[in-house]
């Protein structure tokens, strides 16, 4: 005997649902719709254009600095997002253009907290809200959305010349020779940013550069 398919009857949702269901769609574009599209310019730093954009208050490059000096993440060839990394005497002379800088610690919150981001003692823990400066790509566990535009990635550090190790872990020079690192939580749910007391020659970390907006 043939199976009988059973018949399905249509389901008619009650008039308010359908309410609620379009007034959540409608905000939720608005939402998207609302949200700025980093505008894009370039600096020249030594011979290369990088791009940069504007956060807040503040101009940022938002690719790596990949100079020369700096140690290659392995070949050179894999994951060229990650740029190079420098020990801070060499992060020091690299040649800016009149009004960018190495960022300091300041610089570092007054990015973060333009996103949201809220500090206690100079440290944000397991905040939703770091997403916004984190690469939706390379990251272990946890992927960001950079919708400030600012596109860290985790391309981790080095120590002694090592290779470094990538995945978890996104960390630059501030301008006193200490560091700022963006970091996935151990519960895999949310980045941490941590300022940590560095300034040892043993150390290679990555680059990016400020200027305030006009």
């Amino acid at each position: 005997m043939a199976r009988t398919a059973k018949k399905q009857h249509p389901v008619t949702l009650p008039i308010f649902l359908i309410t609620l269901f379009t007034l959540a769609f409608t905000s939720c574009k608005k939402d998207q719709e609302s949200q700025p599209t980093p505008q894009v310019t370039t600096v020249l730093i030594s011979g290369k254009e990088y791009p940069a954009t504007t956060i807040g208050s503040q101009v940022w490059t938002i690719t790596n600095y990949d100079g020369p000096d700096g140690l290659l993440y392995k070949s050179g060839t894999e994951k060229p997002e990650y740029g190079r990394y420098y020990t801070f005497d060499e992060a020091r002379a690299v040649p800016i253009p009149s009004g960018w800088r190495l960022p300091t610690l300041q610089d570092y919150v007054t990015l973060a907290e333009s996103q949201g981001v809220v500090f206690t003692d100079h440290r944000a823990t397991g905040q939703e809200a770091i997403k916004k400066l984190t690469s939706t790509t390379n990251w272990r566990t946890i992927h960001g959305t950079n919708t400030s535009g600012f596109n860290a990635h985790p391309a981790g550090y080095s120590f002694q010349n090592s290779a470094p190790l990538d995945g978890d872990i996104s960390e630059f020079w501030l301008a006193d020779g200490n560091t700022i690192s963006i970091q996935e939580a151990a519960s895999g749910k949310a980045h941490s940013i941590i300022f940590y007391t560095t300034n040892s020659p043993d150390y290679r970390f990555n680059l990016r550069f400020v200027k305030n907006a006009q």
